[in-house]
C-alpha cells in the first residue's frame, strides 16, 4: 500500500512538472518567437528542459521516499529491538527468581549460562567451566552426572540425585532435562533444587521421634520400677526405729526420705509422659508454670540460677491444649538457661489485663543483637551448638500460640538478657471448672531449697 501511494506520489508530480514546463515554453513560443527557425529550435529545448526538469524532480522525490522509507524501517528495526531487549530482560528476571539453580551446558557438560541461584550456591559461573568441577568438584563424577543422561538418551535424567557442594556445603537435588537448539546439536539444562533445609527438618523430626519413644521407654522402665520400689519401702517401714542404735536410725531414716524422692521423682517422669488430651480445654497458667518447672527442676542447667515466680491470684484461665501451652513454656525456659550458662536470675509472671493474660519469661542472660532477634522465629534457625539445638522451638510456640488466638513477642539486647511476652485471650468462667493450680504440693514441688507461699512469689536457687 505504502508503495502504491509512492508511485502515484511520484507520477503526479511528474506530470503536473511536464504541464508546467509546457506552459512556461507555450508562454515563450507566444511572445518571442516569430520564424520557423525559432520555433523548431523553441520545440526542441522544451522536450529537453521538460525532461531533465521532470527527471530531477522524480528523482528527487525519489529520494526523499526513500530517505523516508529507510528512516520508518529503521524505527521498525529500533522498536522490534527494544520489544526483544525487554522481552529478554523479563525472560532473565524470570529465570533469576527462581528459587531453583538453573545451569544450561553445552554437548561437552560446559556451562554456558547459569542464573543467579546457581551462582549463589556454586560462586560466580563462568561460560566454559565443566559442570563437574563446578557442582561436585570431582570430574570422575561426569559418569553418573545426570545431564550425561540426558544427552545420550535424548530423554530427562532420573530424579532425585543428590549431591553436597564443597563449597557451601548445601544438599542438592538434580534433574536434566534435554534443550534441542536449531543447529541440531542438543545441550542440557540441569535444575537444583536446594534440599539442605528440607533433610534438617527430617533430621529434626527422626531426632524427635527418637526421643518420643525414649520418653515412652523411660516411662515404662519407670513404671516397671515401681514395684520393687514399692516392695522396698514396705521393708522398710517394717523395721523398727526404737530397736536401733541412734545412727542405725538416722541412716533409716536418711533411706526412707530418699526411696520417698526416688518414687516422686519417678511419678513425675511418668506423669509428664502420659499424654493428654489434644482437645482444647480451660486451663490455668499457674499451673502450667508448675508443671514446665518441675520438669525442668533435675536439669543441670538450673543449678546457679534463681528462679523467681509470681503469679498474679486475678489471672483467669485460658482456653488452650493443656500439653501445648506446657511445651511452649519449657522452650522459653530452656532457652533462658541456655543463655546463662554461668547462672543468672529467671523472672516468670503472669499478669491479666484488658482481656488478655501476658505471661513473661526473662532471663539476665547473654542476650541477642537485632539481626538474631529478627530471625529468631525462622523455622531451622538457631545459634546454640551442632546437636544441642534445631531451631524449631520458637516457631512451634509462635504457631501454637497463635492457633490458639494468642501471639509471642521477643524483647532483647546484647548483655541486657531477653524478655519473651506471650499473650493469650483470657476465659471468662467458674473458678470450679479450672484445672486447680496444685497451690498444696508447691511446697514439696521444687524440693529441698524453696521457700513458697499461697500468693507470694516462689524462689528457687
Amino acid at each position: 500500500m505504502r508503495t502504491t501511494r509512492e508511485l502515484a506520489a511520484l507520477g503526479l508530480a511528474a506530470g503536473l512538472t511536464v504541464l508546467l514546463m509546457f506552459l512556461a515554453w507555450q508562454v515563450v513560443e507566444d511572445h518571442y518567437v516569430s520564424t520557423a527557425w525559432q520555433l523548431r529550435w523553441t520545440h526542441i529545448a522544451r522536450g529537453v528542459s521538460t525532461s531533465l526538469v521532470t527527471a530531477f524532480v522524480v528523482g528527487l522525490l525519489a529520494v526523499r521516499n526513500r530517505r523516508e522509507r529507510m528512516r520508518h524501517l529503521q524505527q521498525m528495526v529500533d522498536d522490534r529491538t527494544a520489544e526483544i531487549e525487554r522481552a529478554r530482560a523479563i525472560l532473565q528476571r524470570v529465570v533469576d527468581a527462581t528459587p531453583a539453580s538453573l545451569i544450561l551446558l553445552d554437548q561437552d557438560l560446559r556451562v554456558r549460562l547459569a542464573n543467579r541461584a546457581a551462582e549463589r550456591v556454586h560462586g560466580p559461573l563462568a561460560p566454559g567451566d565443566r559442570a563437574c568441577d563446578v557442582i561436585v568438584a570431582d570430574t570422575a563424577r561426569c559418569t553418573v552426572c545426570p545431564g550425561c543422561e540426558s544427552l545420550e538418551s535424548g530423554r530427562p535424567g532420573r530424579g532425585g540425585a543428590e549431591y553436597t557442594v564443597p563449597r557451601s556445603g548445601e544438599v542438592l537435588r538434580i534433574e536434566s532435562y534435554p534443550v534441542s537448539l536449531a543447529d541440531g546439536r542438543r545441550w542440557v539444562l540441569l535444575v537444583e533444587h536446594v534440599v539442605t533445609e528440607q533433610r534438617k527438618l527430617e533430621a529434626s523430626l527422626v531426632h524427635q521421634e527418637k526421643m518420643a519413644a525414649f520418653g515412652l521407654l523411660a516411662a515404662g522402665i519407670a513404671h516397671e520400677m515401681g514395684n520393687p520400689l514399692s516392695s522396698i519401702e514396705m521393708h522398710l517401714r517394717l523395721l523398727d526405729e526404737s530397736a536401733m542404735s541412734e545412727e542405725d536410725a538416722d541412716s533409716l531414716r536418711t533411706v526412707r526420705q530418699e526411696t520417698a524422692r526416688l518414687r516422686r521423682t519417678l511419678r513425675e517422669l511418668v506423669d509428664f509422659a502420659r499424654r493428654r488430651r489434644d482437645e482444647a480445654a480451660l486451663v490455668s497458667v499457674s499451673a502450667v508454670i508448675d508443671d514446665a518447672l518441675r520438669v525442668l527442676h533435675y536439669d543441670r542447667r538450673m543449678r546457679g540460677v534463681e528462679i523467681d515466680v509470681s503469679c498474679d491470684p486475678d489471672v483467669p484461665p485460658v482456653h488452650v491444649v493443656e500439653d501445648h501451652l506446657v511445651q511452649v513454656v519449657l522452650n522459653l525456659v530452656i532457652n533462658a538457661l541456655d543463655a546463662m550458662p554461668d547462672g543468672g536470675r529467671l523472672v516468670i509472671d503472669a499478669r491479666y489485663a484488658g482481656g488478655k493474660v501476658s505471661l513473661r519469661v526473662r532471663d539476665t542472660g547473654c542476650g541477642m543483637p537485632r539481626h538474631v532477634l529478627d530471625r529468631c522465629f525462622e523455622p531451622l534457625f538457631t545459634t546454640k551448638a551442632a546437636g544441642k539445638g534445631t531451631g524449631l522451638g520458637l516457631s512451634i510456640c509462635r504457631d501454637v500460640l497463635r492457633a490458639a488466638g494468642g501471639d509471642i513477642e521477643l524483647h532483647s539486647a546484647p548483655g541486657r538478657g531477653t524478655t519473651a511476652v506471650v499473650t493469650l485471650p483470657a476465659a471468662r468462667v467458674d473458678v470450679d471448672d479450672v484445672r486447680p493450680a496444685r497451690a498444696a504440693r508447691d511446697v514439696r514441688l521444687y524440693a529441698e531449697p524453696v521457700v513458697a507461699s499461697p500468693t507470694g512469689p516462689r524462689t528457687v536457687h
